[in-house]
């Protein structure tokens, strides 16, 4: 296995345990993260139940790494440090996320209420102070109706659990262990008392789980490493490789064999959970660069965001040209994914590369 240099310490392969910082060291998080967008995508134009809310789990998971890696290593837990967190925090958001509101007022303009609401039920113009705030200010506690972006309820779940990290629920691992035992507990309570799935699914007390996990994985990093570290570059892209094609097994698995939805879901966790665990690891792998990832990545907030936005603008676009495509369904999938890649393409470019810009100031 030929040596890895961390780019943060200098120093390279056997006898050191790089920090696994990500944007430091190298890592495939950024394929990783455009991989399970388009698993949302999937679910919510192409019609394939569940392979969306095993994306949102992964990327809560993979979250508790990143942010507690970050107030550790970058920003630390004083008062200046969390107000230059919170900041990029914001950036990091927002901007895009208002941009994908707007996109969505404008179809709504041109198609009218009762056409998006059609297409998608939450879809549609906010009435009142309180709705079009909610909408701006990205609070949907219980997925209240209209957004505007329709996985956004989700970011409300990220951005609480970003302010409990700066708030010192992952310092230490101590910390990390009561927040994960806690999480358990949840979980326990909710299988014990048969509850449906928006007690383990989408509520922010069931999102605990992933992120105190991604907390623990960043503490035991080092003995993580070690593991790892005897896996030959080959075989540790294998291992990889093998656990992508897990997620998508076990889904399968599911929708052909039936049974529980909820055991399915579970296991997927557990396989995106170890995923984030080899990922951090320093070494590049045969078939990415560290620039193809990081260019991979930047599609996968603006992908998360868009899809619904795009798909709908490809079945009146593609109407017009007596093609009809519904929501969801194959056709549509194939015909917008590329649409929803190029409009990510394009907001990469002239949004956050410039507001990536600003953030590394912030960082520094």
């Amino acid at each position: 296995m030929g040596r890895a240099r961390c780019r943060h310490n200098g120093q390279s392969g056997a006898g050191t345990h790089c920090p696994r910082t990500h944007g430091w060291g190298t890592s495939l998080f950024g394929t990783y993260r455009t991989f399970l967008a388009l698993l949302v995508v999937a679910t919510h134009l192409g019609g394939y139940p569940g392979l969306g809310s095993y994306a949102v789990f992964g990327f809560y998971c993979l979250s508790g790494y990143l942010m507690t890696l970050i107030m550790q290593r970058r920003y630390g837990y004083s008062g200046d440090g969390v107000l230059r967190y919170g900041l990029n925090r914001f950036l990091r958001i927002f901007p895009v996320y208002w941009v994908s509101i707007g996109l969505s007022l404008a179809l709504i303009a041109l198609l009218g209420n009762e056409f998006t609401a059609s297409y998608h039920h939450a879809i549609y113009r906010p009435e009142g102070a309180a709705q079009w705030a909610r909408n701006l200010l990205l609070y949907f506690p219980q997925m209240e109706s209209p957004r505007l972006t329709p996985p956004a309820w989700a970011l409300t779940v990220e951005l609480f659990f970003y302010a409990l990290i700066a708030l010192g629920a992952s310092r230490s691992p101590f910390t990390s262990w009561c927040w994960f035992a806690v999480s358990v507990l949840h979980h326990v309570n909710v299988a014990v008392l048969q509850m449906d799935s928006d007690h383990w699914y989408f509520s922010i007390p069931a999102a605990s789980l992933p992120f105190a996990t991604g907390a623990l994985i960043f503490h035991y990093s080092a003995d993580i490493s070690r593991l790892t570290g005897r896996l030959s570059r080959w075989r540790f892209a294998c291992v990889l490789a093998g656990l992508g094609a897990g997620i998508l097994f076990n889904w399968l698995f599911g929708q052909v064999a039936g049974g529980s939805a909820k055991a399915h879901f579970y296991v997927n966790f557990l396989l995106c959970a170890a995923m984030v665990a080899l990922l951090f690891d320093c070494r590049e792998l045969p078939w990415i660069s560290r620039s193809a990832d990081k260019w991979l990545g930047d599609f996968s907030y603006p992908v998360y965001l868009m899809h619904y936005q795009i798909g709908l603008l490809a079945i009146v676009l593609f109407g017009y040209a007596g093609l009809t495509l519904e929501r969801p369904g194959n056709a549509l999938l194939i015909i917008a994914t590329p649409l929803v890649l190029a409009t990510s393409w394009g907001v990469t470019v002239l949004l956050e590369r410039p507001i990536e810009r600003l953030r590394a100031r912030i960082k520094a």
